[in-house]
């Protein structure tokens, strides 16, 4: 109803109806009875709108609100860059604009390679190659893993992996580690002087997501390894699709399809015989359709929450 969009100013309505008993001038009769009927569920307390039964939520009357109230619980340092669902849980308990749970599931969707965690682990035993320490990044909302081993934990080498990072998923808004001296370091900085608004929102926080990230790599490369352990870098990439194409406990999917809109493939997936054609505009558009489709069915899913998702687990 096109009462109920933002665009109409559904709660900035309300608000007018309960406090000065008006209605829009460009409401018709059938309009106005809904706006009435929906009326009942607000009440105003000094001066604010609030929605429902107690525990009263408190009404928002602007889509600027509603977006500075989304940063708050989302992306700032108390908001944890959570995802979608507990995002939705701790405003939901709280506020209610009209189309809230679509807002904030697009919103933290636009989150993706948003925030990363980055960590060094080691040192592991010594390699043929050299390589004793691993570098991990890990994207706070799809779950997706880098990893890279390192020769040295020098804040140069460190530098040049997270920059290949960079080029190939783009930089980040902002990136959480501990305050070792690889990742405070000035030599660092200047070596990321094109990701230097990285630098700038950096929060020294707690980085739990990629420390358990650290904790199932290594888990993962103690079932491969000879008995010395001294090979675990020969595993470190295919350990990484393992990661990336298993479902995640908490996301309810992959990483592989959060990151890139489908399933990784498997080489038993593929298929014998298959005749390789050269690009068309027609096999480019059939090859596009399945992967929005499936894009849009995941946000439909997340749109829902934890319910819709348990769902699809169960169908």
């Amino acid at each position: 109803h096109e009462l109920l969009q933002y665009k109409s100013n559904f709660t900035e309505q309300i608000f007018s109806f309960i406090s000065e008993g008006s209605y829009p001038l460009t409401l018709n009769r059938g309009q106005r009875q809904t706006l009435r009927k929906y009326a009942e569920k607000f009440t105003i307390h000094a001066g604010d709108l609030f929605y429902g039964a107690l525990p009263e939520r408190r009404a928002i009357r602007s889509k600027e609100e509603a977006w500075n109230l989304f940063k708050e619980f989302h992306a700032s340092p108390m908001g944890g860059h959570t995802g979608i669902v507990k995002t939705r849980i701790a405003m939901c308990s709280r506020f209610y604009w009209p189309g809230m749970t679509a807002d904030i599931e697009k919103w933290v969707s636009q989150w993706v390679w948003e925030l990363i965690g980055i960590d060094l682990t080691g040192p592991m035993p010594l390699t043929s190659c050299g390589n004793q320490y691993i570098l991990t990044a890990t994207d706070y909302f799809s779950k997706w893993v880098e990893a890279f081993p390192l020769k040295t934990k020098t804040a140069e080498e460190v530098c040049q992996k997270l920059c290949s990072i960079f080029y190939w998923h783009g930089c980040p808004q902002c990136i959480l580690t501990d305050q070792g001296r690889e990742f405070m370091n000035s030599r660092l900085c200047d070596l990321l002087s094109i990701q230097r608004s990285i630098t700038a929102a950096y929060h020294p926080q707690t980085n739990g997501l990629d420390e358990k990230t650290n904790d199932n790599i290594k888990r993962a490369l103690r079932k491969l390894v000879n008995d010395k352990q001294d090979d675990w870098d020969m595993f470190l990439e295919a350990t990484l699709f393992s990661l990336r194409s298993k479902t995640h406990t908490t996301t309810k999917y992959s990483l592989f399809f959060l990151m890139h809109g489908r399933e990784a493939r498997f080489p038993s997936e593929v298929p014998v015989d298959i005749e390789c054609r050269t690009g068309s505009k027609k096999n480019e558009k059939s090859f596009c359709k399945p992967g929005t489709k499936k894009i849009q069915k995941f946000k439909v899913h997340r749109r829902g929450g934890s319910s819709s998702i348990q769902h699809k687990k169960k169908g």
